[in-house]
């Protein structure tokens, strides 16, 4: 068990890390494993207080402005190399 993880956190790690494995392994992409993580995800939120929601919702967006922003410079450099 991790320092600051209860046990519930660390199997749910494994079993995330097996069930995308096995997912990518079965379909040769990450695509059903995100789509059925989403899932989940969005209804776990309905079990957190909403301020946990909130949190989890910033970041996120927070993760995501940085994935676009990524995309954006790596299309630039395509379209503009240097």
């Amino acid at each position: 068990m991790g320092l600051f993880t209860s046990e519930n956190q660390d199997t749910m790690k494994i079993v995330l890390k097996a069930f995308n494995d096995a997912a990518y392994q079965r379909y040769d992409n990450h695509s059903y494993s995100a789509g059925y993580l989403e899932s989940v995800v969005v209804e776990m939120l309905a079990h957190t207080p909403k301020r946990y929601q909130k949190a989890l919702i910033q970041s996120m967006v927070g993760v995501t402005q940085r994935l676009e922003k990524e995309v954006i410079q790596n299309k630039q450099k395509e379209l503009d190399p240097v």
